[in-house]
């Protein structure tokens, strides 16, 4: 039996962080379809402590949960950008062995926590946090509610 080479291990590698990577895809996106499943049960519960008519307490219940998946939405994205920086040092070391210097490589995975946090995939917790933000002005003014 023979000892594996230096390509087999990295490839073994590669496909090991990018199986992590996806898992940590995966992650967002379910993070993005529960916390819009969450909204609506959350602001039932909370009606339902406020003689079943909106107030101050069902904005805010609204915001915290945006904030919360906001948030571990924002700790996914930063791993998941993470596992892709860790990918690349592998890429180059690969290229490296091969005839003819391969050089085209994915861009950096290096992502600031601040970064995680702002960025296009984050956008749907925005428009939420818009939409909500809304709707409290339209209670406060008196568009909504009783």
């Amino acid at each position: 039996m023979s000892e594996p080479t230096a390509d087999e291990l990295d490839k073994e590698q590669l496909q090991q962080l990018h199986n992590a990577t996806l898992k940590a895809s995966d992650a967002c996106l379910e993070l993005k379809k529960l916390c819009a499943a969450i909204l609506v049960p959350v602001g039932t519960i909370v009606s339902s402590f406020s003689d079943k008519k909106p107030n101050g307490t069902l904005f805010i219940a609204g915001f915290m949960v945006i904030a919360a998946f906001w948030i571990a939405d924002s700790f996914s994205y930063f791993y998941q950008r993470k596992l892709r920086g860790a990918m690349i040092p592998i890429w180059r070391r690969r290229a490296a062995r091969v005839a003819g210097g391969y050089v085209h490589f994915p861009s950096s995975g290096a992502v600031s926590p601040t970064r995680a946090a702002i960025n296009a995939s984050m956008v749907y917790y925005l428009i939420l946090g818009v939409l909500f933000g809304m709707a409290a002005w339209a209670y406060e003014v008196g568009l909504l509610g009783s």
